[in-house]
């Protein structure tokens, strides 16, 4: 078993993380809550994400082969250039979103990269406080949440969809965010995705 550092978040990192994460979403096309309601797709042509059940069959495996990687785990493949990322499909998919998030982090990252071919696990990582950092943002963008008047646990989950204990901290991070002036452009962006949901959101809320 390895054990690792675990180094605090520095607010420079908070900033680049936050930013990553929205280009992300606007990389992945997303455009409402909950953001990746197709777990299985193939991003960009770089991005391929699977189950871990899939990619067993497809190899001639039994399909609990990767069951050792827990949740989730990625990979750089340095021949082609492109990322792999695996998941458990029998977990819930509040879990399978978050598990996904937290290892798109080690893509935009570049963790990945510094050791390619070799797969990292979403469960036993390094950078796991950057990761669930990323998550946060990925999966509950605070000005999309603002937005919609989005702030309690229960309508985190009811609309974000991720795991209680993460929608949980989530809200009471929200109550203590402040805006980040060095991301306002990339928001911009990120509201114009998702205008069609707030509105709507807005009209239901009015309701």
């Amino acid at each position: 078993m390895y054990f690792f550092k675990r180094e605090k978040i520095s607010d420079e990192e908070r900033r680049y993380i936050a930013f990553a994460a929205y280009n992300a979403l606007l990389e992945f096309g997303e455009q409402s809550l909950p953001v990746l309601s197709d777990f299985c797709r193939i991003v960009n042509a770089s991005i391929f994400i699977f189950p871990m059940q899939f990619a067993a069959r497809k190899e001639g495996l039994t399909e609990d082969y990767f069951s050792h990687a827990g949740s989730g785990m990625a990979l750089y493949v340095a021949s082609t250039g492109h990322y792999i990322i695996l998941y458990d499909e029998d977990l819930p998919p509040s879990d399978i979103r978050w598990t996904i998030a937290r290892l798109i982090y080690l893509i935009k990252s570049g963790r990945l990269e510094e050791t390619p071919n070799v797969f990292h696990f979403s469960d036993d990582c390094a950078d796991s406080k950057k990761c669930d950092e990323f998550a946060y943002h990925f999966t509950c963008p605070d000005h999309i949440l603002k937005e919609c008047s989005i702030s309690s646990a229960s309508d985190i989950i009811k609309y974000c969809e991720i795991p209680f204990s993460f929608a949980n901290i989530k809200s009471r991070l929200l109550k203590t965010s402040r805006g980040i002036p060095a991301i306002s452009m990339i928001e911009k962006a990120l509201d114009t995705n998702f205008r069609s949901y707030i509105e709507r959101m807005k009209k239901d809320l009015s309701v």
